[in-house]
């Protein structure tokens, strides 16, 4: 497998005329919806084996051609299929799987009655549909492949969709981050420690959009732009899959670490949700009410709608600040109202977070072969959290307007809207799916309670600081089926094209937010310009920009023997702005025994710079720790887009994509119906990777004071491809289960996941900057990529049932992680080590639908460890602001009520 890239001057290709012939291609395809074609029937109930109960939502699929039937209340389901020779997989969550084969002839009936049995380990028995574009469970895959269903998200006890899969997925982090401007509000999520970036999110097996936000304050994830997960409810997901694999070569763009797909509902029925609670310092309320009802739409369509509210409240752990606040009197003395002073003058914590989403999940039935499916939503999310708080006699203060000082404030909406639409057909038993999908997100920022000191007392408390926006629309076309050329089975061929057209913006703020009015600071000095805690974007950053991309892909699977699985993939990608990308992959199954099957698979991958990394650009005020005085300072710093005059003075050259070489190995083993045990090790090797440069100062050397002269600029930093990386690590996961009596059930699952990622080698500087290695990507950014994410992350999970009492009691041990202050001072680095977190989730399942439980998050309320006095800004911050996997806010608890009918 080999990659190669091919550089083209930007807008070589004509995309415009690409995108109009594939909508067109698209229109024709949904019109040509066959009239008329001989069918026969497969009919037939779903029944519980042990008990002879109908069950209802079983999914019987046709694999072959992938046609799926629902089973309703009374198990009952009905399939019309061409005549043929098929065979049948049958699934249902905690239910082993069934696989029937079956003859159909023309206008004839054949009855398949399925009798189904619990799965006391539940690993494997899904049905999945990433990792493989053939029908198969997630024991079946020759890559591994994670679920999580709603039961499982739902036992938690979390709200968020993000903090659910931290807690079940050991590969997957959700690290906290407080006073960071936006990330506060939407944090970074990863996948087997590296970047947000290079994970490929879909939804309904649909490319999902990233957020507008790029993170570029100090948190994990610097310089990346990521899927905001939370912004899907989690009451409207039915399933979690995670592919823990490469898959470039599948799915394009991002997948360097893996997938996360997001599969909607599409029950019928209508449920409610309730969940109400906080933390045990009685802060950080929640309450979260959903909404779900589906409709069935002939014998196999659906539509399915959810509404959800969250209200989170802020959470604050600071210190109390011990600085003096007020000038000293004329006589050197204090000012008296330093005795009065309320201390407490800092958040914290997690911000203040409103959000409101709705869902649509639809499939309409089009004759016996034909469906338009539907899906998307939209959410709103209002958010508010603070920044450093400005002491009265502070140089960013107006006494007279603040004449104590005054904590500013970030307000921020994001609104994220997506809808997908397609049309799926057989044409002479191969599947065809039209489909387009468009997305955007936006991020607004009105900063309160703050002042620009430049416009002293004539400046305004608040401020519209401007907002970022991305929007992306995909266009694909997929055509799959299966070839008899006379191996042990079926060859199963993928073929597909696929557009895409992505949109960046920034829109500058008003005018007071950004403008630098002259008035000197209360100290006859220049005064910083814009709105204190987040100066507003500038017509000058204003950016508009596209991009397009054409994309093939092909992919072969078949099993070679009965034993042997293999699995070809490739893909060639052509980008507007960068160029063209191929990337390849080869992945193999091969059983052993009955239960005991090995796994193997190589692959190349890549990901686009991001618009986010070409074009954001801004002035910031950014903290910097100070060696001399003990305390962070502000320093206002530039970030510049790619193109931008400073970024060349630099010498930095243009962006590239990441590219990357993936290899695991693994097996999966079930000895018995009630174990199950999956491990799996990897290595992943990025060239390339995009980064934030460090601050090039210009007090730090002569040459960049000579290089930010021209500009009237202080301090500068820009996104460049900066280093290679080399990933290592390993997944283990072991599920039992067991009756015990007559009604009563105990499950245990361990899982773990351990990585570790090491700078491998630096990329050559340009000659500009020779002997500032350092500076271009310095010891902090270094330990942010390598140590600030947990290097193991293990999970134990006991489930027990008993009629209907249930109690899940669950324990996540997160590794150590560490902390680098002063590039220049190793003295003052810090380890965070490694903590065991318990939840407990109890409760009792009515028999007329109705389930309550009752429980609490970090049962014995557990802290990072606090922040050495050095670094912990006067005793200010106790905990690590934006290192601790799990938080800082302790314990909590909570009750839930759910009701389904």
């Amino acid at each position: 497998m080999e990659q190669q890239r091919d550089i083209q001057p930007n807008g070589a290709q004509p995309f415009g005329q690409v995108a109009r012939r594939m909508l067109g291609l698209l229109f024709l395809i949904f019109c040509a919806v066959p009239a008329f074609a001989q069918t026969g029937l497969i009919v037939g109930t779903v029944t519980d084996g042990a008990s002879s109960q109908p069950l209802a939502g079983a999914t019987i699929l046709v694999v072959e051609i992938q046609k799926v039937a629902v089973s309703d209340e009374q198990g009952k389901y009905s399939l019309r299929v061409r005549p043929g020779n098929y065979k049948l997989l049958v699934t249902f969550p905690e239910y082993e799987s069934v696989y029937q084969a079956v003859t159909v002839e023309a206008d004839g009936e054949d009855t398949q009655d399925f009798e189904m049995y619990e799965a006391l380990a539940q690993f494997g028995e899904e049905l999945v549909v990433i990792g493989s574009r053939a029908a198969r469970t997630a024991i079946e895959t020759p890559v591994p492949v994670d679920v999580m269903h709603t039961d499982e998200l739902k036992s938690t006890g979390m709200t968020e969709t993000s903090k659910m899969l931290q807690f079940l997925a050991p590969s997957f982090n959700f690290s906290t981050s407080t006073i960071s401007d936006g990330t506060d509000i939407v944090r970074p999520s990863t996948l087997r420690g590296l970047g947000p970036d290079q994970t490929l999110v879909l939804v309904n097996g649909k490319r999902r959009h990233t957020s507008a936000l790029v993170h570029v304050n100090g948190s994990v994830g610097r310089g990346t732009a990521g899927v905001d997960m939370n912004a899907i409810p989690a009451s409207a997901i039915e399933r979690i899959e995670i592919l823990r694999d490469g898959a470039s070569a599948q799915y394009g763009s991002d997948a360097i670490a893996g997938v996360i797909n997001l599969v909607l509902k599409d029950d019928v029925g209508t449920s409610f949700d309730v969940n109400s609670g906080q933390t045990y310092d009685e802060d950080g309320e929640v309450v979260m009410g959903s909404i779900n009802h589906g409709w069935r739409i002939g014998d196999t369509g659906y539509l399915n709608l959810t509404a959800e509210f969250r209200d989170r409240g802020a959470t604050n752990r600071a210190g109390l600040d011990p600085r003096q606040q007020y000038p000293s009197l004329a006589d050197g003395s204090p000012d008296p109202r330093e005795t009065s002073f309320d201390r407490l003058n800092h958040r914290y914590g997690d911000a203040d977070s409103e959000n409101l989403g709705f869902f649509l999940n639809g499939s309409f039935p089009l004759g016996d072969d034909s469906e338009i499916y539907v899906f998307g939503g939209y959410t709103d999310r209002e958010g508010e959290s603070g920044g450093f708080y400005r002491r009265s006699l502070d140089a960013r203060n107006v006494p007279e307007v603040y004449p104590d000082g005054f904590l500013p404030l970030i307000n921020t909406t994001v609104e994220d809207s997506s809808l997908s639409v397609g049309f799926k057909t057989l044409i002479a038993n191969w599947v065809l799916d039209a489909n387009v999908t468009t997305g955007g997100n936006s991020f607004e920022f009105d900063i309160s309670n703050s002042v620009n000191v430049s416009l002293g007392t004539a400046s305004p408390t608040e401020a519209n600081a401007g907002t970022l926006e991305f929007n992306q629309t995909t266009a694909g076309l997929d055509l799959f089926g299966t070839v008899d050329w006379g191996l042990s089975s079926p060859v199963n061929l993928a073929f597909g094209v696929e557009w895409r057209q992505d949109n960046y913006q920034i829109e500058a703020g008003e005018t007071a937010s950004w403008v630098d009015g002259g008035v000197p600071n209360q100290f006859g000095e220049r005064a910083a310009p814009g709105i204190q805690v987040f100066p507003g974007f500038r017509p000058a950053n204003e950016v508009d920009e596209d991009r397009d991309n054409l994309a093939l892909y092909a992919e072969m699977e078949s099993n070679l023997s009965e034993q042997f699985l293999l699995s070809l993939a490739g893909r060639f990608e052509d980008y507007s702005d960068f160029g063209n990308n191929f990337s390849g992959k080869l992945a193999m199954r091969y059983t052993i025994s009955e239960g005991l099957a090995l796994r193997l698979s190589g692959s190349t991958g890549f990901r686009a710079p991001s618009l986010h990394q070409s074009f954001f650009n801004n002035t910031s005020t950014q903290f910097v720790f100070d060696e001399a005085s003990g305390e962070l300072v502000p320093f206002e710093v530039g970030t510049f887009r790619n193109n931008d005059e400073v970024t060349q003075a630099f010498g930095i050259p243009e962006l590239k994509e990441e590219t990357s070489v993936n290899a695991s190995a693994g097996f999966t083993w079930k000895p018995m119906k009630s174990l199950s045990i999956t491990a799996d090790i990897y290595r992943i090797d990025i060239d390339d990777r995009v980064v934030v440069s460090g601050q090039f100062q210009d007090s730090a050397d002569p040459r960049i004071e000579a290089i930010l002269a021209p500009f009237n600029v202080r301090a500068a930093q820009f996104f460049t491809n900066a280093i290679d990386t080399e990933t290592e690590g390993g997944d283990l996961v072991i599920s039992w289960a067991s009756k015990i009596g007559a009604s009563s059930t105990l499950k245990i699952t361990a899982a773990g996941n351990w990585n570790d990622t090491e700078v491998a080698d630096e990329v050559a500087i340009p000659a500009q900057l020779e002997g500032l290695q350092d500076t271009l990507f310095n010891r902090i950014e270094r330990e942010r990529v390598q140590t600030s994410q947990p290097r193991s992350h293990l999970n134990l999970g006991l489930g027990y049932s008993n009629g209907g009492f249930f109690s899940n009691v669950r324990l996540n041990r997160f590794g150590s992680v560490k902390t680098v202050e002063v590039a220049s001072n190793p003295d003052l680095d810090q380890v965070f080590g490694a903590k065991v977190l318990t939840d407990l989730d109890l409760g009792w399942n009515f028999n007329n639908g109705l389930r309550w439980s009752l429980g609490a998050n970090n049962l014995f309320d557990v802290y990072p460890d606090e922040n050495r006095t050095e670094i912990s800004f006067n005793g200010i911050f106790v905990y690590p602001r934006r290192t601790a996997p799990f938080g800082f806010n302790g314990g909590s608890y909570y009750t839930r009520i759910s009701y389904a009918f």
